[in-house]
């Protein structure tokens, strides 16, 4: 009897010795589950916080550490039931609510994160985190006006949290303010120069305001950080094309063909480009490789059609701005061109009918009223000259030669009253032919 009482009080022995060894076994693992997370080798950090939890089912600490390494490697699933469990067992857990937050946000789910840091703020109003996190759910549930007080907040907290600036920027943009949204863009650019976003985003507001130099110099940027963005070369040779550096955005368009050799758009303007310096055989194989790409594209076909006309080749340039007609048929510039190309060759009929068909798809082209304008005239319908010169002055003012030729029509009808004033509206606008019309017809008329 007395043996079976020995065992029996070394059983209880063991069993209590095990009992108090539980958390420092427990204690043990975790502690080698963090080494491993320090050294970014969440797999194995998971294995041991895992042991740790075997011995210590309530270990908090080493759950949401678990938590954390299975958010680290996209195991949503796994990393959410954590965090809950956690939470169950501390639901005062700051660090539960914001890791959940997190994985909430990485799940597209915003109304559940938008919960879960509102909690974390009543725990804690400190972190500057919560509030930068809280504006970004808000943001994406289109509360910008919360938003923004949000990330007031962060960056009272924290007043050189970039990327605080760089949400706040969106929510400004968002809500119109677009002065505020660049500034802030600056100042975020200004505390993170990688940030990439905060100059794809500050582009667009220097595009609006045309700002092209501004706009190079945040490609510029953007390529230093992202050789191999072949947008960003497209974009900034656009941008230099825009403003006259023809060989600038030659260099940037061959890079971008580089990257990639079958974007249309970069053949096209880079044509335009050499068109720009003169080197019209060059533009037209340009041309010729978008066409290669879209047989379809009208606007390749009227570009050849310009450089044709350029080179002197009225017959040619015809024929592609038929061409370009053919792929769009309210392609109203394409009807200009050929019209003016018409006129050039005196066939006033033919480029009566395409001003007017450039006027059908685009009635406020003061331009096409003006070439047919000026083809009436040539051909003595003076009446309906006068007609359309009327209806391009009314949209364009400070055209003398318009001026001097209505002038000139009103005085093949006779109409001296009307031409007079036009001639001297002519002289006004610097039209020096107008002077001799005056000479001619209004001396005696003034």
């Amino acid at each position: 009897m007395k043996k079976w009482i020995s065992v029996l009080i070394v059983f209880v022995i063991l069993i209590a010795a095990f009992l108090i060894l539980k958390p420092r076994i427990s204690e043990n693992y975790y502690n080698k589950g963090q080494v491993y997370t320090d050294s970014l080798n969440y797999e194995i950090a998971i294995t041991y916080y895992s042991k740790a939890l075997k011995f210590d089912k309530k270990n908090t600490i080493a759950i949401q550490k678990r938590a954390e390494a299975y958010y680290q490697l996209g195991k949503e699933q796994e990393a959410l039931s954590d965090f809950t469990e956690l939470l169950s067992l501390n639901p005062g857990n700051y660090d539960g609510y914001f890791g959940r937050a997190l994985l909430f946000i990485k799940m597209k789910d915003f109304v559940s994160a938008h919960e879960d840091l509102s909690k974390a703020l009543e725990i804690s109003k400190e972190n500057p985190e919560t509030y930068y996190f809280l504006g970004y759910a808000k943001i994406n549930l289109k509360n910008y006006e919360s938003a923004l007080n949000d990330l007031n907040t962060a960056i009272k907290l924290d007043i050189n949290y970039a990327e605080a600036y760089h949400q706040r920027g969106i929510v400004k943009a968002n809500m119109g303010d677009l002065e505020g949204s660049v500034e802030d863009f600056n100042k975020s650019i200004e505390l993170n120069k990688n940030n990439l976003d905060a100059y794809k985003r500050r582009v667009k507001y220097r595009i609006d305001k045309d700002d092209y130099k501004g706009a190079i110099a945040d490609y510029n940027a953007i390529i230093e950080m992202d050789e191999g963005n072949q947008d960003a070369y497209y974009q900034r040779g656009y941008f230099k094309l825009r403003i006259g550096d023809f060989e600038g955005a030659i260099v940037d368009f061959n890079k971008s063909l580089e990257i990639k050799k079958d974007d249309i758009k970069s053949y096209k303007k880079r044509g335009n480009a050499k068109a720009a310096l003169q080197k019209y055989n060059e533009a037209l194989l340009d041309f010729g490789s978008a066409l290669s790409l879209d047989k379809s594209d009208s606007e390749s076909y009227f570009r050849k059609g310009l450089i044709y006309l350029n080179m002197s080749n009225s017959v040619k340039a015809i024929n592609y701005f038929s061409a370009a007609i053919k792929y769009k048929s309210d392609y109203s510039e394409a009807y200009y061109m050929r019209g003016v190309t018409q006129a050039m060759q005196q066939f006033y009929l033919k480029s009566i009918n395409d001003f007017s068909l450039a006027i059908k798809y685009n009635k406020d082209y003061s331009d096409a009223y003006l070439g047919r304008a000026v083809s009436l005239g040539v051909l003595k319908k003076h009446e309906e000259a006068i007609k359309d010169y009327n209806l391009y002055i009314d949209i364009v003012k400070d055209n003398g030669s318009a001026y001097l030729n209505r002038g000139i029509s009103k005085i093949a009808l006779n109409d001296y009253e009307g031409g007079c004033p036009d001639f001297y509206k002519a002289l006004e606008l610097e039209a020096p032919q107008a002077q001799e019309m005056i000479n001619m017809y209004c001396t005696n008329n003034n």
